[in-house]
């Protein structure tokens, strides 16, 4: 069985987020697919994981809130960069 969980975010830097936020997606726990893309506002990160055990839960709602995290930094970093 898979779970999924996708994220959606509306920027004005999505393709800028979106680029710089595949570099870090080398080194992914066992049995996860993340797929990055975006459109002209919005970025779409969709997780998908093998599960295993509960723990595989809890590694996709992990890394979710990193990507989250990751977004909300970002957006914010060039906001200020552009004023």
């Amino acid at each position: 069985m898979k779970a999924n969980i996708k994220i959606v975010a509306d920027s004005y830097y999505a393709k800028e987020i979106v680029e710089s936020m595949k570099i870090d997606n080398v080194d992914i726990p066992k049995g996860m697919d993340i797929k990055m893309s975006y459109t002209k506002n919005q970025i779409i990160v969709e997780l998908s994981i093998e599960v295993t055990s509960s723990k595989s839960i809890l590694t996709l709602r992990n890394t979710a809130d990193e990507i989250l995290e990751q977004i909300t930094l970002l957006n914010n970093l060039l906001q200020k960069k552009d004023r």
